[in-house]
């Protein structure tokens, strides 16, 4: 092992020192090794070689949440009933731990996405379930996995089925969640990407994942971010596409539940041209799930549409 490894895998090793101050002193230490142009080279090599019996990245990271996790527990421990100040130190001992995480993924993936998936995907996904590392730190590993996992194609590949579902599941019942502390708009732009996941690289999603969307569509009179609302709908409309080929019914019984909502949001809330967009191409596809053939006399046509016609009927007059 070189000399340069050699001191970083002294450094992992010392941050869970059982004494807070030693770890302190070790970051400061472990963030200027990690970019260190040839601890960075060897890492490169090993993480690409991907012999285990070398210091790599993957290795690395698993040091790294051995630490994460000393220093949540001394915090979660910690006595509850203190000052606003102190109160305010550990608040930023949390953004201090979730902008190492950023920090380390950032000088790991530069060059090329080297962290295995799986292991980091983990990690995210125990934070934002365990509701005692708080709001703070949990929002911020969900800008990580949309910033520096989901947005990594390499990534796409990797991600399991199971995860893909996962990942669904859980950020949509936090979109549900009637809670102030959420960042819904980040919430549904995770929701955006991951429907897209899920519809490109696995089966798809269950029908029964319809009933998220009809439940946030519903709640939607009270949504006051119209960008939050915009990439649900966008959601939506690209499960729609897939889920139509085998479930045409329920698909056009979602469309009877929800137009009545979306008309009474384009009526009284302010759009953008986004959700504008979104919701005339979200029309335009249940007219053609409901009419795939389109009608085959003019007559019929006239009269199978003429509710959503009515329903529309504003929209063509305030677009």
């Amino acid at each position: 092992m070189s000399l340069a490894l050699n001191d970083l895998l002294i450094c992992c090793r010392q941050l869970e020192n059982d004494r807070a101050t030693e770890r302190r002193k070790e970051v400061e230490k472990f963030k200027r090794l990690i970019r260190d142009p040839e601890t960075v080279q060897h890492l490169d090599r090993h993480s690409d070689s991907r012999l285990g019996k070398y210091l790599n990245w993957d290795a690395v990271f698993r040091f790294l949440q051995k630490y994460i996790q000393k220093e949540t527990e001394c915090l979660r421990t910690a006595k509850p009933n203190v000052s606003a100040s102190t109160q305010t130190s550990r608040q930023k001992k949390m953004q201090e731990i979730s902008s190492l995480v950023r920090y380390f993924i950032k000088c790991a993936n530069k060059r090329a996405p080297r962290l295995k998936c799986p292991e980091l995907l983990n990690y995210i996904m125990d934070t934002v379930k365990n509701s005692s590392n708080g709001v703070i730190y949990g929002a911020d590993c969900s800008n990580i996995l949309l910033k520096d996992i989901l947005s990594v194609r390499k990534y796409w590949c990797e991600i399991s089925q199971q995860q893909w579902l996962e990942l669904f599941s859980v950020y949509f019942r936090l979109y549900l969640q009637p809670s102030q502390d959420i960042n819904r708009v980040l919430v549904a732009r995770i929701i955006h990407a991951v429907t897209k996941g899920c519809c490109s690289q696995t089966d798809g999603l269950n029908s029964k994942f319809l009933d998220f969307f009809s439940k946030a569509i519903q709640s939607a009179r009270q949504e006051k971010s119209s960008v939050g609302l915009s990439h649900i709908l966008a959601a939506l409309t690209i499960f729609l596409k897939t889920l139509a080929v085998n479930f045409r019914i329920r698909v056009c019984e979602l469309g009877d539940e929800i137009l009545p909502t979306l008309l009474y949001i384009w009526t009284q809330h302010r759009l953008n041209d986004s959700l504008k967009e979104v919701i005339i191409e979200l029309f335009q596809l249940q007219i053609y799930i409901h009419h795939p053939k389109g009608a085959k006399t003019h007559e019929k046509g006239i009269k199978e549409v003429f509710t959503v016609l009515n329903f529309l009927l504003p929209i063509n007059k305030m677009s």
